[in-house]
């Protein structure tokens, strides 16, 4: 049986991988056979529900399910996928949602104060002005994300 210490490593683990597994879904999937589903998220003004949001939602989906799966067998490791998966699609929804998108709670003026915000809503910035490159939605990758100078100077 997996220990507590081994399980919240998977959760921990979980919620890092979506964040690789988000920027090659969105390169790839969003900006290819998807698209359909992401343009919305792309224009100049994003709404309060989009037609993105169906991406939120199937993850989600994969989540329940492997709660499901916790509770039907009793074993914790689909628990803890689910828990870190969980706890990625928050993340997104108050980061790259509320901070970044300026939807729901609106927060885009505050992260801007705020460096690490900042940092992040200046380089997904980036991303749909060019509509290519920085495809992650919670972390800034120095090497592969695209960092504008104006990202780099103090809030």
């Amino acid at each position: 049986m997996l220990e507590t210490l081994e399980l919240t490593l998977i959760g921990v683990l979980s919620f890092l991988g979506m964040e690789f597994l988000a920027r090659l879904l969105h390169k790839y999937v969003m900006h290819g056979a998807l698209w359909f589903l992401h343009e919305d998220h792309h224009r100049e003004k994003q709404a309060e529900l989009e037609k993105n949001d169906a991406f939120g939602i199937i993850f989600a989906g994969i989540a329940i399910l492997l709660f499901v799966e916790w509770l039907r067998t009793g074993n914790p490791l689909p628990f803890a996928v689910a828990l870190g998966m969980t706890a990625y699609g928050a993340a997104y929804v108050f980061v790259h949602d509320m901070i970044i998108h300026d939807r729901h709670l609106h927060l885009r003026s505050w992260g801007l104060k705020h460096q690490p915000f900042r940092e992040l809503i200046l380089v997904h910035d980036v991303h749909h002005r060019e509509g290519r490159g920085n495809w992650g939605f919670l972390l800034v990758i120095r090497g592969i994300d695209k960092i504008p100078e104006e990202a780099r100077q103090k809030a």
